[in-house]
């Protein structure tokens, strides 16, 4: 068992086809030999009894024509074939036999009892004794020998074709999964850009697809998560900053712990406690272990609540909030303050793009019988075709987004992460008349 681990899959394989090639051709092959054993024997059964039959017919002509058999030996010389049968004189000599060393010998009378008499016209009777089965004609032996070797001769043939077929298969199947094999290896030990050529479109080809597809995707989290890294790291490090020089301030005198001071420091904190916050969800949400208490809840009350809570902001940007919500809308099923946190992220976003004197649109619809769809659709200057594709990335800022410099860039993802826990999809577009608009979907209550 040892020895097997020790060789390689190639050899295994090469040994397993040849010895199923080898098997199967001896196989056939020893048919091929007994089927023709016996078409000879009974080719041979044959035209020994027919034979025999016209030996006893010249047999009994030439008994009527000469009177007796004592020169019949002479007479069947040189025949195609010797008698499958023994004849006796009236005193027990062998006259006629298969084997020509048997003639003149003695036959015993227990032999003798067994054949058939034939009686002449001078009164003598003969007997012709059924002869054990003998060597097959020389014919036939040369022939199955010529046989034998031509066997012999294609089974190396077919050993031979099939050795070299059993190693070009060997390598169409072993060569892809060796490159497989080499890059897998060169991606465990850090190499994350290794591919392998994709050949053909059989079971080897899409193995090939799959495995550059994963090593793709592992290249591509690998700077997501480098680049995640380096974000949270400069993010991080703006408000820390600001905090140790506000501090270093305050003990060398500097700074005065006034109320505008302390509120600004406190502004930093929030805004590191959000980050901090953010990331964990979003962390929670990729191990698939962001905690969700599903309970129905009337959306309109939520939309009605967040609505309440920004109407200061709103107030303070001179932006308008037109609710657009049906009498009729089911209730949602989901975790009610984590889709507070979408609507508010989203509200957010769309109130530090929408200009003052504009509004902010919130729709929400039934969308077949199990899910609602909601909108949230701003009046500003719209996505930038250069960020659509980018919007829900963690840590990407929209050009109007970087300009403005607020923001951490992980509002959005935090919603996608939500929405998708709950099992719903979330996007992105411009409207037709201007502006920005947002929706996601969310599973419809059960009625009862």
């Amino acid at each position: 068992m040892r020895l097997l681990r020790r060789v390689s899959f190639q050899t295994k394989l090469v040994a397993v086809l040849l010895g199923v090639v080898l098997l199967v051709t001896a196989l056939g092959l020893t048919l091929v030999r007994i089927s023709v054993n016996r078409a000879l024997a009974d080719l041979s059964q044959r035209e020994g009894r027919a034979y025999d039959q016209w030996v006893r017919t010249l047999i009994a002509r030439y008994s009527s024509h000469q009177g007796d058999l004592a020169g019949i030996g002479r007479f069947l010389e040189g025949g195609p074939r010797s008698p499958g049968f023994l004849l006796v004189s009236p005193k027990g000599e062998i006259v006629l036999a298969q084997d020509p060393s048997l003639v003149g010998q003695i036959l015993p009378p227990s032999e003798v009892a067994r054949g058939t008499r034939i009686k002449l016209r001078d009164g003598t009777q003969w007997t012709v004794v059924p002869a054990e089965d003998g060597q097959p004609p020389p014919l036939y032996t040369a022939f199955l020998r010529t046989v034998d070797r031509a066997l012999g001769i294609a089974a190396g043939v077919v050993a031979g074709v099939a050795l070299v077929l059993a190693l070009l298969l060997v390598r169409h199947f072993t060569d892809p999964l060796r490159n497989l094999a080499v890059a897998a290896h060169r991606i465990a030990a850090g190499d994350l850009s290794a591919r392998v050529e994709e050949t053909g479109q059989d079971e080897l080809g899409r193995l090939a697809c799959s495995f550059n597809a994963m090593a793709e995707s592992l290249e591509r989290a690998e700077r997501s998560k480098r680049q995640m890294i380096a974000d949270v790291a400069h993010e991080l490090r703006t408000p820390i900053t600001v905090l140790r020089a506000a501090v270093e301030g305050f003990e060398d005198g500097v700074l005065e712990p006034t109320p505008e001071n302390l509120s600004a420091l406190k502004d930093k904190i929030h805004l590191t406690a959000r980050l901090i916050e953010d990331l964990q969800q979003l962390a929670l949400a990729d191990m698939g272990r962001l905690s969700l208490r599903q309970e129905p809840f009337p959306l309109e009350r939520v939309v009605a609540d967040i609505a309440a809570m920004i109407d200061p902001q709103l107030e303070d940007g001179g932006i308008r909030l037109s609710l657009d919500l049906p009498a009729d809308l089911p209730p949602a099923l989901g975790d009610r303050q984590r889709i507070e946190q979408v609507l508010l992220n989203l509200l957010a976003n769309a109130l530090r793009h929408t200009p003052a004197g504009r509004e902010i649109r919130v729709a929400a619809r039934a969308e077949g019988a199990s899910m609602i769809r909601v909108s949230v659709c701003d009046s500003g200057p719209g996505i930038d075709p250069e960020d659509a594709a980018h919007l829900f990335e963690r840590f990407y800022r929209g050009r109007t987004a970087r300009a403005i410099g607020t923001g951490t860039g992980l509002g959005l993802s935090v919603a996608k992460a939500i929405v998708e826990a709950h099992g719903g999809t979330i996007g992105a577009e411009n409207c037709p008349t201007g502006g920005a608009c947002f929706h996601f979907t969310l599973p419809q209550a059960p009625t009862a």
